[in-house]
C-alpha cells in the first residue's frame, strides 16, 4: 500500500505556538529549565531535518507497514449503525481497527517513529518516555527491543495498579521501569519525572506519548502518528468516495485524536473528541479539560488549558489511565478555540457499561478509552438523524488490560 505523503496544514510558529488570530491566545511554547534547552534545540534540527529526508520517510514508512501494520481496515459496523437508528435513519457507521496495530492501540505509530528517529537521526542509544495506561510504556520498549535501545520508562504508582499487564509486557520488553509516587502518583507526575531523567541524560532521547509538551513535541508526535489518519482518509474514500461527514476520537492529551483528525483539517468533516466525564462533569471529579472548564495555564513545558481549582493543576479523575492527564495539547486547544473541533464527555458509568455492550453485541474488547468515544458517538448520530451522512469512529485500542476490572464491573451489576 502507498501511503500518502504528509502534509503540514497547520503549522505553528517558529517558537511553537499556534495562535488564534480573532483573540491573540497563544498555544504551545516552550516552557522548560534552562538546562533542557540543549537537548529540545538538538530535537527540533533532527526533526526538521527527517522531514526532508526521503529515505528516512521512505525506509520508516516501510516499517510501520511491516512490523507495526499501520494500514488496519475501516470496517462498516451494522451493530453500531442499527443501535444508532439503521442506515435509513442515520447513515452508515464505520470503524477504524486500529485496536489491531501490532502491541493493541494507536501509540505504536508515534512511539516507533520517535525511536527510529532518535537512533538514525539523532544517534542516540537511550531512550526515556513516561505512560498512563501504559499503552505508550509498552509501545516504546517494543520499539527499543526491535531497534536495539536502551528504554527506561517512568509511571506514577496508581497508574501501574490498573495495568498490571501491560506494564508486565513492558518489562518482558525490556524496559527499566521508574515507578513514581510523587503527587497524584498518575500521569503529570510521571511525565514530569521523566523529564527530569532528560535533563541529567543529555545523550539520550525523551519520547512523548501525547502531543503535549516543549515545542517541537505537539507537532512532531502529530506528524508521526498522522499517518494513521491519512490511510484511514485514504481507505474511506476507497470506500465510501469521500471524507467521513464526521469523525469522532476520544482526547486524552490528544494523540489519538490527532492522528485521526489532521489529515481531515482542511476536508467538511465535523470533528467531534470526547473526553472522559468521570462522575459527570457538574461534580466536579472528571478528567475533562475542555468541558470541564480548563484554564489558560503553563504545563510541562506547554502553554494550553489545563484543568484547575482555585488556580491550582487539579488532578483528572478517570476510570480510564489513558485520559487522567489534567490538560490538552496546544494545538487541541487551539482548534477548539478557533472552532474546529466539538467536544463531548461520557461518563465513566457510561464507558463501561459500553465495554460490555462491544463484547457482548460486537464481538470485541474495545480499550476503555475507545468505550468512551463509541458512548458519545451513538449518542450524537442519534440526534442528526441523517441518512445521507457517514460516521467514522476511531477504535484507538484492545481491551485486554481492562478484562479483569471489567469483569468484575459486570459481575457486581448482573
Amino acid at each position: 500500500m502507498k501511503i500518502p505523503p504528509f502534509k503540514e496544514i497547520n503549522s505553528p510558529n517558529k517558537n511553537g505556538y499556534w495562535i488564534n488570530k480573532k483573540n491573540g491566545q497563544a498555544y504551545g511554547g516552550a516552557y522548560i529549565s534552562p538546562l533542557l534547552i540543549p537537548n529540545l534545540e538538538r530535537v527540533e534540527k533532527g526533526f526538521k531535518k527527517a522531514l526532508k529526508d526521503k529515505k528516512f520517510i521512505n525506509d520508516l514508512e516501510e516499517q510501520l507497514l511491516n512490523y507495526i501494520g499501520v494500514n488496519t481496515p475501516i470496517l462498516f459496523s451494522e451493530e453500531l449503525t442499527k443501535l444508532a437508528g439503521g442506515k435509513n435513519k442515520i447513515g452508515k457507521i464505520f470503524l477504524k481497527r486500529t485496536d489491531l496495530h501490532h502491541d493493541s492501540s494507536h501509540k505504536p505509530v508515534n512511539a516507533f517513529s520517535s525511536c527510529y528517529f532518535a537512533k538514525h537521526i539523532l544517534k542516540v542509544k537511550k531512550i526515556i518516555t513516561e505512560t498512563g495506561a501504559s499503552m505508550n510504556a509498552r509501545a516504546v520498549a517494543a520499539a527499543c527491543a526491535k531497534l536495539n535501545l536502551e528504554c527506561e520508562v517512568h509511571i506514577g504508582a496508581v497508574d501501574e495498579k490498573k495495568v498490571n499487564l501491560n506494564r508486565n509486557i513492558t518489562e518482558l520488553y525490556g524496559a527499566k521501569i521508574v515507578v513514581v509516587h510523587d503527587s497524584t502518583a498518575t500521569l503529570l507526575p510521571a511525565m514530569a519525572s521523566a523529564l527530569r531523567s532528560w535533563q541529567s541524560s543529555p545523550d539520550a532521547m525523551y519520547v512523548v506519548g501525547s502531543v503535549a509538551g516543549p515545542h517541537p513535541y505537539p507537532q512532531m508526535v502529530r506528524t508521526w502518528a498522522s499517518i494513521i489518519g491519512r490511510i484511514a482518509k485514504k481507505q474511506f474514500k476507497q470506500m465510501t468516495g469521500g471524507a467521513p461527514s464526521n469523525l469522532f476520537a476520544v482526547c486524552g492529551g490528544g494523540s489519538n485524536l490527532m492522528s485521526m483528525a489532521y489529515p481531515l483539517l482542511n476536508e467538511k468533516t465535523n470533528i467531534y473528541a470526547v473526553e472522559s466525564g468521570g462522575d459527570g462533569i457538574k461534580t466536579g471529579r472528571h478528567g475533562a479539560t475542555i468541558l470541564g472548564g480548563g484554564k489558560m495555564g503553563i504545563l510541562l513545558g506547554m502553554k494550553s488549558k489545563v484543568v484547575m481549582h482555585s488556580s491550582q493543576i487539579a488532578e483528572s479523575l478517570t476510570e480510564a489511565s489513558g485520559l487522567d492527564f489534567a490538560s490538552v495539547g496546544p494545538e487541541v486547544a487551539y482548534l477548539h478555540d478557533i472552532g474546529r473541533i466539538k467536544f463531548l464527555s461520557s461518563t465513566d458509568l457510561e464507558a463501561k457499561k459500553t465495554f460490555l455492550m462491544c463484547s457482548k453485541k460486537l464481538g470485541i474488547l474495545p480499550a476503555i478509552e475507545a468505550c468512551y468515544v463509541i458512548h458519545s458517538a451513538l449518542k450524537e448520530i442519534k440526534k442528526r438523524k441523517n441518512p445521507r451522512e457517514t460516521h467514522l469512529i476511531h477504535l484507538c485500542g484492545s481491551g485486554e488490560s481492562n478484562v479483569t476490572r471489567m469483569l468484575k464491573f459486570k459481575r457486581e451489576n448482573e
